[in-house]
């Protein structure tokens, strides 16, 4: 039974809008070294991340006590918006209702699927035990809803924090919050 641990990033330093350079936090450094505690016992063959900082930050700890490399996956970035959005709620709720909906040099929903999908199946594929993702809130949702048969959705979108940790077990059809 190989577990998948997903954890969507930590805090974010706003300032840097969509930025992939965007530092954690004060307040998101700590919470990342906090998550060692959840892992420290566990055993983990890889631990991967999307390129973008606050991902690779966020994990970055966990590795350091385990003493093992990121390893970077580039189709695990966030999904790109376009221009700007000040309503970032509608315009995340329009997506979700249309898989296809997008604004000009941004990602739709679908888009984002047709890149992330292969990466993971590809990681699941290479790894015989239990492994560490770290990403990005909307492009997880979009495997969530693919490995879950479309059982996690917007709602299920809406409550995630920064940090949250997922567990999936492989074959199965459920993602469990798991902290």
């Amino acid at each position: 039974m190989k577990q998948i641990y997903f954890i969507r990033h930590s805090i974010r330093d706003i300032r840097f809008k969509h930025d992939e350079r965007a530092p954690l936090t004060e307040e998101g450094v700590e919470l990342a070294k906090e998550l060692v505690d959840l892992f420290k016992d566990m055993e983990i063959t890889n631990i991967f991340s999307s390129p973008f900082k606050r991902a690779i930050d966020t994990v970055q700890p966990i590795a350091d006590y385990k003493e093992m490399d990121v390893e970077i996956i580039d189709d695990f970035y966030e999904r790109t918006v376009g221009d700007w959005i000040d309503n970032f709620s509608e315009f995340a709720e329009r997506q979700w209702k249309d898989f296809d909906y997008k604004l000009e040099d941004g990602e739709s929903l679908n888009e984002v699927k047709k890149r992330i999908v292969p990466a993971f199946e590809s990681i699941v594929e290479k790894c015989d035990g239990n492994i560490i993702i770290c990403g990005h809130g909307t492009s997880f949702s979009v495997l969530f809803n693919h490995l879950t048969d479309g059982a996690f959705g917007y709602e299920e979108f809406c409550e995630m924090k920064m940090p949250d940790v997922f567990e999936y077990v492989v074959g199965d059809k459920v993602i469990v919050k798991y902290l």
